[in-house]
């Protein structure tokens, strides 16, 4: 089954590896995910602190509070008007007002109606939305008379005078109120006559199941004090729905308005974008606000992929509390109660996160109000999103440069490596042989040690071939010898009949095929060493003292040599094999004894270093031939023209050598003597002594 293998070149391999970069938005993304409950926090105690300061500045403010201290929980509170109200009895300039229109009981019936007031710099403006599916107008005929639905507004004016006036509808649309005069006639009987009101004015429209009045009232005309009863008239009789209950027509509720001296005091700390504080009285009802919870995003262009990434941000969203005449929840509770408090929340439509922290206000130790602060998480939001986009846009930087980067060095890489390849492609033809040199790249990089390497490589290799031809040459110039000795003598027998001439030839036979033994003895003696050096053991060894004894033996072995040793004063001991060690040894003292002169001694010394040990040995007589300098420790590699034995020789016994050195993790090396008298041969042992 062929299988498809995939490629990829340096270039696509180092881009690849270049997505790596793109961990660092994903672990900055993380980290931000983190960051967001540790930013929660700090924004919880920025708002706690910052309701502590304003309370701070309200406590004990006798001149602020004193007019509140003494308030029911029934007041009527005038919004702050932002838009002009067209008299029409109609909801619509009422939309952002109505959900903070105050609820009030139903009657017998089971009417009920919501109420709304708001003032401007010159008038105040009340909207009732009443629920009654049957309204009842009075006879326009006789409208001294009542006999049906109408409200009764009772207030204190300027002075502190309570006045009630009556808006008695006798059909859809502007109504005029009226007030009633205590007066006597004629005859000093006491009367109470109707008297319109001109200064006000006011519309009653119907609508489905019930019915909208909307008064406009000059602000001059309102005191502290106003209430509202709504008259319900069934037919027979009339249900009555107060504002401040059944007391409201000689006490009507207090006017709430925003304290211009806590709006100052709320200013000198300071506005901040997305933050809403709130002043409530000792019932929860609004003294004074400041803010919005409303703010602007900054305009970015990746806020769609930011919105994939982190929760949903946005800057439009229901705001419940706004206009707000009265505060509820279990922070605004605790605070009223003396305990600051923080309470998260969701907006009603689910597309902000509120965080409020109340605290109390304090006047002669007793409780008189508290502060509220209010901000979203959207803060929050924008400042992940510009950590974000700032991570993201250096990222992106980062990933284009580190890109260019990579690709100009894959490419200067990848042309290097084609042109390595080329040079030594071009260096060896198809069946092995060098047949040129490799440039030679002289950077100190990897490449430039790979190039240097190759270029050892194919002069070892040339040398190796050098060394097999002349190995093949040696081999057959070994067997030629022995088998034209044996060839000839085979042939000499033929011809001779005397027996001494015959056996003559047969001893000629036996010695060309004792050099043909000596021969396959010597070939088989090097691979019984390469097994004999697998299985081989090492034990720690003091080498002066196997010196020594080795020394001893060479003096009996070559009585006709003089043998000098020179030994450290230190003891050495290494791991090694004896036996080997004593094979290695050797074929070293053969080789000297082979070459050297007879009044001439050989001489053995060791010396040591803190790294490593030498073992020297240096036998005065021949020089090294120039031409095997590099090649004397291979095999079949030897030149006995100067040594006591004549003729070529296999030289198998210092490449026997080199192995045993090579398994004690040694080197050796030959040179000759500085001065030119004989030869030096060197056993390097690495590491150090023990």
């Amino acid at each position: 089954m062929n299988t498809k293998q995939i490629r990829f070149s340096l270039k696509t391999k180092l881009m690849l590896v270049s997505l790596v970069v793109l961990v660092i938005p994903l672990m900055g993304f993380d980290y931000l995910r983190q960051m967001e409950s540790y930013l929660r926090d700090s924004l919880e105690k920025t708002m706690v602190d910052t309701a502590f300061a304003i309370a701070g500045g309200l406590n004990n403010q006798r001149d602020v509070f004193s007019i509140y201290s003494v308030q029911q929980d029934n007041g009527l509170y005038l919004h702050e008007l932002n838009h002009t109200v067209q008299m029409d009895g109609y909801t619509d300039d009422w939309i952002s007002y109505l959900d903070w229109a105050e609820p009030y009981q139903t009657d017998k019936q089971g009417n009920s109606f919501r109420l709304i007031a708001s003032q401007d710099n010159r008038y105040v403006y009340v909207f009732i939305q009443v629920d009654d599916k049957n309204l009842i107008y009075t006879n326009p005929e006789s409208p001294d008379d009542i006999k049906g639905d109408h409200l009764v507004m009772t207030f204190t004016d300027q002075t502190g005078l309570l006045t009630q006036y009556y808006f008695v509808p006798t059909g859809s649309g502007q109504i005029r109120p009226f007030r009633y005069e205590l007066r006597f006639d004629e005859y000093g009987v006491e009367e109470h006559v109707q008297r319109s009101i001109t200064n006000i004015i006011a519309v009653w429209q119907p609508e489905y199941e019930g019915y909208n009045i909307e008064i406009k009232i000059p602000a001059y005309v309102i005191g502290d004090h106003m209430g509202f009863i709504l008259r319900d008239f069934d037919g027979k009789e009339y249900s009555d729905i107060s504002t401040a209950g059944d007391k409201t027509f000689f006490f009507p509720n207090r006017l709430l308005r925003s304290s211009e001296k806590i709006q100052n005091i709320i200013l000198t700390q300071g506005h901040s974008e997305g933050r809403r504080i709130w002043v409530l009285d000792q019932f929860g009802q609004v003294l004074a606000s400041e803010g919005s919870l409303k703010r602007k995003f900054p305009e970015n262009v990746f806020n769609i992929l930011y919105t994939f990434l982190l929760p949903p941000a946005y800057d439009q969203f229901k705001d419940d509390l706004a206009g707000a005449s009265r505060l509820k929840g279990s922070e605004v509770n605790s605070a009223l109660s003396g305990q600051a408090e923080t309470r998260w929340r969701s907006s009603p439509d689910g597309r902000a996160v509120i965080v409020s922290a109340a605290t109390p206000i304090w006047l002669d130790n007793k409780v008189i109000g508290a502060v509220v602060v209010e901000e979203t998480t959207n803060n929050i939001q924008i400042m992940q999103r510009k950590v974000l986009a700032n991570l993201f846009n250096k990222t992106l930087l980062i990933y284009f440069i580190v890109v260019l980067v990579l690709i100009f060095f894959a490419g200067r890489l990848s042309t290097r490596l084609i042109r390595l390849n080329k040079s030594v492609s071009n260096a060896i033809d198809e069946y092995g042989r060098v047949k040129g040199d490799i440039i030679i790249n002289e950077s100190l990089d990897e490449i430039g040690q790979l190039s240097r390497s190759f270029s050892d490589m194919l002069t070892r290799l040339e040398h190796y071939h050098h060394y097999m031809e002349g190995m093949t040459r040696n081999l057959s110039h070994e067997l030629k010898i022995p088998m034209a000795i044996v060839q000839t003598s085979l042939e000499r027998m033929q011809r001779e009949e005397d027996d001494v001439s015959r056996a003559d030839a047969m001893r000629a036979v036996m010695d060309g095929l004792q050099r043909l033994q000596s021969l396959l003895i010597r070939l088989g003696e090097a691979a019984s060493l390469q097994q004999a050096i697998e299985d081989a053991n090492k034990e720690t060894t003091d080498l002066n003292i196997f010196l020594q004894e080795c020394v001893q033996g060479y003096r009996f072995a070559y009585s006709e040599n003089r043998f000098e040793l020179h030994l450290p004063d230190n003891m050495t001991e290494y791991a090694i094999n004896r036996d080997l060690f004593y094979q290695m040894l050797d074929k070293l003292i053969s080789n000297a004894v082979d070459f050297s002169e007879k009044e001439q001694p050989i001489i053995i010394k060791m010396s040591t270093t803190e790294e490593s040990a030498q073992i020297i040995v240096e036998n005065k007589g021949c020089l090294l031939p120039v031409e095997l300098s590099g090649d004397l420790f291979n095999s079949m590699i030897s030149d006995r023209r100067q040594g006591k034995k004549k003729g070529l020789h296999l030289g198998l016994g210092l490449y026997l050598a080199r192995l045993i050195a090579e398994f004690h993790d040694s080197k050796l090396s030959a040179s000759n003597l500085a001065d030119d008298s004989g030869v030096v041969m060197t056993v390097s042992l690495s590491g150090k002594a023990r």
